[in-house]
């Protein structure tokens, strides 16, 4: 039960707006939707990992939320090291937003 609250809150607390900027940051870019469709692919995939992490270390949480919120914390330095479906979708993403300046 604990471990379902806590998922809940890295969720919304991380996963979500990482999610959310990726996919606003990629179609500002026009990435093709399957580009963006594997990032939030990755975001999901990615909640277990970052779930178990916050119940090993919670100060994690507060902080890694902290950053997010104010911007210090790019999506791709959470993300690109949980699964490796995350590696892949990030470099394909990286591709557009590096070409087109985002």
């Amino acid at each position: 039960m604990l471990q379902d609250i806590l998922a809940s809150l890295v969720s919304f607390l991380i996963v979500d707006p990482l999610q959310a900027e990726m996919s606003e940051r990629l179609a500002q870019v026009r990435a093709p939707q399957a580009v963006i469709g594997q990032v939030r692919a990755c975001a999901e995939a990615s909640l277990p990992q970052l779930a178990d992490r916050a119940m090993a270390e919670p100060a994690w949480v507060v902080s890694t939320a902290f950053d997010i919120w104010i911007g210090r914390t790019a999506p791709e330095d959470i993300l690109g090291s949980t699964t490796p479906q995350c590696a892949t979708a990030l470099k394909a993403a990286r591709v557009y937003l590096e070409s087109r300046g985002a």
